[in-house]
């Protein structure tokens, strides 16, 4: 190992030192601020399981969050941004969500270059500076970017199954607004059937109605719907209600229509997977099933001309 390799070697162990030095600096460290305000608001002892201490496990996690969150997180305004509208669409309404998110980006930024790095001066030393810059940027590239490829997944597939389970929820609304029942009962009702089939549309639905309930108009709640789910004919569904709730159409023929039309865009879609089934199996039939059919089939015949030549 060359003197440079060494000093870079030593370089990468201090700033490991370091970074783990001021995590464990930032875990550690007390609020004092907090714990004051706690002991004069309150002096009942908490149980051990659910300890908001600076020892627990809970508030050192947090704290770890924290520390992590501060080299990634936006100064402010990002509670408004389009990022927080997609935590909201993949389901994660939690308030530690986004800490926990900008968390994992500055770690998977930061550690898989790292141990990429140490790793590959181990194992591999004579690999050049310039081919080793390029995996550790990769790398950081890759850890910075996989958090979003996992929400933009989380969003997509909790969009499928609303899609997927929009259809059976027209029914139910089409069978509670012609038995009678106003659109806000409707909307309540199918909030807890559709529960069977789909709780992701189920929650978004019963959010509507607690909405409406806490005195939000319907349009207003319907529109907010819409801006969480983000799905085509959820948008038309929303239109189609508000225009009725505003002109005074018949509302169960406009229900029974959308339904009829957002069936018919299900089964189309079902239709079009289907027909790229023979596509998608050419990639397996010839480089994996062709060639095995031809070695059984020609093997025996390739040996035994094999073994008559050789004679």
């Amino acid at each position: 190992m060359t003197e440079l390799d060494q000093l870079a070697l030593m370089a990468l162990a201090f700033l490991t030192a370091v970074l783990l030095v001021l995590g464990l600096g930032k875990l550690y460290k007390k609020d004092r601020i907090r714990q004051r305000l706690k002991q004069t608001v309150t002096h009942r002892a908490t149980p051990c399981g659910n300890a908001d201490a600076t020892g627990s496990p809970r508030s050192r996690w947090q704290t770890l969050l924290v520390s992590l969150t501060r080299l990634s997180l936006p100064q402010g305004g990002w509670q408004d941004s389009q990022l927080r509208l997609r935590f909201i669409r993949a389901g994660y309404r939690d308030v530690a969500a986004a800490q926990t998110y900008y968390a994992t980006k500055t770690a998977l930024t930061v550690a898989l270059p790292l141990l990429m790095a140490l790793l590959i001066r181990a194992r591999w030393p004579a690999m050049g500076y310039s081919t080793l810059a390029l995996c550790v940027l990769s790398l950081a590239a890759a850890g910075y970017y996989l958090p979003d490829l996992y929400l933009g997944f989380r969003i997509r597939r909790r969009s499928g199954e609303m899609r997927d389970t929009l259809p059976d929820l027209m029914d139910l609304l089409v069978i509670c607004t012609e038995s009678g029942l106003g659109m806000d009962a409707a909307i309540n009702r199918v909030s807890q059937e559709i529960a069977r089939s789909s709780q992701t549309l189920a929650e978004e639905f019963y959010l509507v109605a607690l909405e409406i309930r806490a005195g939000s108009g319907r349009a207003a709640a319907l529109k907010n719907l819409a801006l969480r789910v983000n799905l085509e004919d959820l948008h038309a569904l929303v239109s189609m209600l508000v225009q009725a709730d505003k002109f005074g159409t018949s509302l169960a023929e406009s229900l029974r229509i959308q339904s009829d039309v957002m069936r018919t865009k299900r089964m189309q879609r079902a239709e079009e997977i289907a027909a790229k089934v023979p596509v998608k199996m050419l990639v397996p039939l010839i480089f994996f099933i062709f060639p095995s059919l031809l070695t059984v089939l020609i093997g025996p015949a390739v040996i035994q001309i094999s073994a008559i030549f050789a004679k």
